[in-house]
């Protein structure tokens, strides 16, 4: 990050240094220049801009460049307006404190220390592209992106900003493919029968499998407080997935894939898909994971109680992670207390890596 000086230089002091080098008064500049002695005073107390007209001027008189009197002119100009810039950001601070700062930090997105109020709020808004929080909501409120106005109206839309904006910045694959639907649907036997795998590694398979269908799969912590597993909408032209790993476990982390994938082939390419929300989108794509995951045809063969072999049998029957049947026996059931050595649990700083 380019750092700024603190202080402030007038050009006026770069040309006293230049008189006191050769022993002249501010009337003889005057008198050299071909201005009043009013307007000599002005420019050595920063009061008076440094015109390019003077600057020439100046190089006449001194042998100094007008480009160097020009830089340094520059330079003082540019000082005071970021001083002024810092009064305002400094004042912007407590809008800034409803954006999950600590966690910015943790993913060094915000690098100003904490104590650094105007740095801080320039972080932020430079993580958005903006100039001011009115901006912000503005571009979320009335921009170009339709999948942001559908989350205008949260309570949560500063935390959820930042959370599909990290997997945004993670956006960096130039020579991603088109999107293949096609190809999506042909890859996902390989990708379910990744779940009965080790995970860091099956994530990663599973994120090669995708690409080369056009689908950009990230994994971005969830950001403390918000409770949303996952994240489907289109970005740049193509669909992003992102999951944050909430439960830590990978039978949730594999079926809140296969509920994203079912957005990302039964809904509009414009809209923005979240985990928490409570609509017919939802469950068709609640349904969609269900169905891939345990076929219609096996959904008898669920267990109606606690039975770890019954589990485990159909799980190997059908080539998946004994945690995803085990998941979905237990909402059947709503009993949750039991079959936990079954769930393995996500290290997300080895999947994310």
């Amino acid at each position: 990050m380019v750092q700024h000086p603190d202080y402030v230089v007038p050009t006026g002091d770069f040309i006293k240094e230049w008189m006191e080098d050769e022993g002249i008064n501010a009337a003889e500049l005057a008198r050299r220049l071909g201005v009043s002695r009013k307007h000599v005073s002005g420019l050595l107390h920063g009061k008076v801009p440094l015109s390019h007209e003077m600057a020439l001027r100046l190089e006449s008189v001194t042998n100094v460049p007008a480009r160097i009197w020009n830089l340094h002119e520059t330079g003082y100009r540019e000082a005071l307006a970021r001083r002024k810039a810092d009064e305002v950001l400094t004042g912007q601070y407590e809008q800034a404190k409803a954006f999950p700062l600590r966690y910015l930090r943790e993913q060094r997105l915000i690098t100003a220390a904490g104590r650094d109020k105007a740095g801080t709020v320039r972080d932020l808004l430079r993580l958005f592209g903006v100039a001011s929080f009115d901006s912000f909501f503005s571009t979320w409120e009335q921009g170009a992106v339709a999948y942001r106005r559908s989350a205008v109206g949260r309570k949560d839309l500063p935390a959820l900003a930042v959370w599909l904006r990290v997997a945004e910045l993670s956006v960096n694959d130039t020579d991603l493919p088109e999107y293949d639907r096609g190809g999506l649907e042909g890859a996902l036997p390989g990708i379910r029968a990744l779940t009965v795998e080790e995970p860091a590694g099956a994530f990663r398979t599973a994120q090669s499998l995708l690409r080369e269908c056009g689908v950009t799969l990230v994994l971005v912590p969830a950001v403390p407080g918000l409770g949303i597993h996952g994240a489907t909408r289109w970005f740049e032209g193509r669909p992003l997935i992102q999951l944050s790993g909430l439960w830590k476990s990978d039978d949730q982390l594999w079926f809140t894939l296969f509920h994203e994938i079912g957005h990302v082939l039964l809904h509009d390419p414009k809209g923005l898909y979240l985990t928490d929300a409570q609509d017919k989108m939802e469950d068709e794509a609640n349904e969609y994971a269900m169905r891939l995951l345990v076929p219609r045809e096996y959904e008898d063969r669920l267990p109606s109680r606690r039975n770890l072999k019954a589990v485990r049998d159909l799980a190997a029957e059908l080539g998946i992670a004994p945690s995803i049947v085990l998941g979905q026996v237990q909402r059947r059931t709503s009993d949750y207390g039991w079959g936990h050595d079954l769930k393995r649990k996500v290290d997300l700083a080895a999947m994310a890596s």
